[in-house]
């Protein structure tokens, strides 16, 4: 075995190359961070602006609404009376003829045609049909019409999808009682 040869003239330490490249490294991360910290204020401050606008329409539309409110015209009170109560006989219906075996799939009321467009689905042609006949018997339906109807067979248990379009008589104060409870 060779005994290592020691220069003391020489300094221990190691080649400089892998220091410079680390702190250049560094360098590179601490400046790509720094542009991302850029970015992000930037998206906060564009966060903030949105944020103040939506808060100055939304001042503005409370303003507006406070000015309906306070309003002196009877006119305008009877009119927001009735916007208000408009869809009472609507809701009425659907309310005091709803069962545990019809699932409503969707309602859709309008106010300005007294429409509602009503799709269901039960077990059986004749529990829809049924329903459909006590909708139209009631004191508040001006017009009732089926629009579709459709028996959709299931693994577990067949159903049948029914739309349905109703239009209700005016509201003129409190719902119209109904005969009797729906089939």
């Amino acid at each position: 075995m060779k005994t290592a040869a020691i220069d003391f003239r020489q300094g221990n330490r190691p080649p400089p190359g892998p220091g410079l490249m680390a702190i250049g490294l560094g360098i590179a991360m601490l400046v790509g961070a720094l542009q991302y910290l850029a970015v992000l204020q930037e998206q906060g401050r564009a966060l903030d602006a949105r944020d103040d606008a939506i808060a100055a329409q939304e001042r503005q539309r409370q303003a507006i609404s406070k000015a309906h409110k306070n309003l002196e015209n009877p006119r305008a009170q009877e009119l927001m009376a009735l916007q208000r109560y408009a869809t009472e006989p609507a809701r009425h219906l659907i309310e005091r003829g709803w069962r545990p075996n019809i699932a409503l799939l969707s309602v859709e009321v309008a106010t300005a045609t007294r429409e509602i467009n009503l799709v269901f689905e039960t077990r059986s042609a004749q529990e829809a049909l049924s329903f459909a006949d006590w909708l139209e018997s009631q004191p508040n339906t001006e017009r009732m019409t089926v629009k579709r109807q459709v028996e959709k067979p299931g693994p577990p248990i067949k159903s049948v999808e029914t739309a349905l379009q109703v239009i209700w008589r005016p509201y003129r104060g409190m719902p119209a009682p109904a005969d009797e409870g729906a089939p």
